[in-house]
């Protein structure tokens, strides 16, 4: 029976972060994960990045350095390497019910950047890879337990059932974690509910807006009172990431996307689209782990969080985990450390208003019509031409009526 020191099971941003970072310090690590090609993205993700302001904890800063970037985590005091530039977004879309379209824009800053997800999964494996960790790919983890060693993990790969021992284990497998819920993690948990996204990422559309994030709601658009978001994806300057905000089955998810793009009053954006990629990702939405640790158990990231942390959170989440293991190995109590940081860190959990702020995005429809969103729109209109007649003198004012009249006219 083979034994490490830590077994890491969940290989993704975190997972993989943590794994390097211990293989670094002389660790005996083993990786395990049910993908494949730990170097792909096959989840769901959009792909947008925030920096230069406070995130969860974390101030974040980018370095280009010729055509690759580092990356800073200032408190948490690392860096990380990127082969290639991010691309700064300014500009934010919301297109209504009936198609009125509201656009923010962002002239001091980028509102996000926007980054290639399989890239960055591509150079943490390689990084991992280049410090030697071991990986078991292909391979589900049936079973974890406490055992007279630290703990015992039952697998299945290629059809056959095994088992490994390790002192410790880092759980970095995602929102729909097994082993939290394998060891009971989820017992006292509040449970909201699941949704899920199904998202398309599409070349060559059309779209008449500056390049931006794209929020898009009402029936007339997609179909169903729910949401989608576009995402602008890097493949190109006519590429995005589409996707939806809905309940589960996941056949609606798709149903959703594949009216706007075929039958919905936006389809002319996508005339000459051409479907590059299709993902998905079931996201269940529950109370956070405050204590993300049992007896030789951690749990990293998703695993213990309320929603998805994100790449940028993820990877945090993995260095953190990495350095408590070090600290647990050595006798010292890191699982108390990186409590301490989890809760100190990310917002949610200690103030449940942040937990509702995420998912107002796809509740809305649930709670507001499409045509009372749409008036909201009208309202905003109505304030501004309200505005323009506050301060209007007879110049501007005799230009406003003839303006109106023509309108009229047609």
């Amino acid at each position: 029976m083979a034994h490490y020191d830590v077994i890491v099971v969940g290989c993704g941003p975190a997972g993989l972060k943590a794994a390097t970072e211990l293989k670094k310090a002389g660790v005996n690590v083993l990786g395990i994960d049910k993908q494949t090609d730990l170097a792909k993205n096959f989840r769901s993700a959009s792909g947008y990045f925030i920096t230069d302001q406070e995130m969860n904890g974390e101030y974040i800063s980018l370095e280009p350095v010729g055509k690759n970037t580092k990356i800073h985590y200032r408190n948490c005091g690392f860096t990380i390497d990127y082969s290639g530039l991010l691309e700064p977004i300014h500009h934010t879309h919301i297109v209504s019910h009936s198609q009125m379209h509201l656009q923010i824009t962002s002239t001091q800053k980028p509102l996000f950047n926007l980054f290639n997800p399989t890239k960055w999964l591509s150079d943490r494996y390689g990084e991992a890879q280049k410090a030697g960790v071991p990986f078991l790919t292909n391979t589900l983890v049936l079973k974890v337990k406490e055992g007279p060693q630290g703990v015992e993990v039952t697998i299945r790969k290629d059809g056959s059932t095994s088992t490994l021992t390790g002192n410790k284990l880092i759980a970095s497998d995602g929102l729909q974690s097994r082993i939290a819920q394998n060891l009971g993690f989820n017992r006292s948990r509040a449970m909201f509910g699941k949704g899920c996204t199904v998202e398309y990422e599409m070349d060559n559309l059309d779209v008449p807006y500056d390049r931006g994030d794209i929020f898009i709601f009402g029936d007339k658009n997609i179909g169903l009172s729910a949401a989608v978001i576009m995402i602008p994806s890097m493949r190109s300057k006519k590429a995005y990431r589409v996707e939806t905000l809905s309940p589960i089955p996941a056949e609606m998810a798709t149903r959703i996307i594949e009216f706007m793009i075929h039958d919905g009053a936006l389809a002319k954006w996508f005339r000459n689209a051409q479907i590059v990629e299709k993902t998905g990702a079931i996201v269940g939405i529950a109370a956070p782990i405050k204590v993300p640790h049992r007896g030789n158990v951690l749990l990293v990231s998703d695993a213990a969080a309320f929603a998805e942390t994100l790449y940028q959170g993820a990877t945090m989440c993995g260095y953190m985990a990495a350095k408590a293991m070090v600290d647990e190995l050595a006798g010292k109590d890191g699982f108390a450390g990186y409590t301490r940081w989890w809760n100190s860190t990310f917002e949610w959990n200690t103030n449940p208003l942040r937990m509702a702020d995420y998912t107002k995005r796809s509740l809305i429809f649930r709670f507001i019509t499409p045509d009372e969103l749409d008036l909201l729109f009208d309202l905003g209109a109505l304030i501004e031409k309200l505005k323009i007649m506050r301060t209007a003198d007879m110049g501007t004012w005799a230009s406003l009526v003839s303006k109106a009249k023509e309108k009229m006219a047609k």
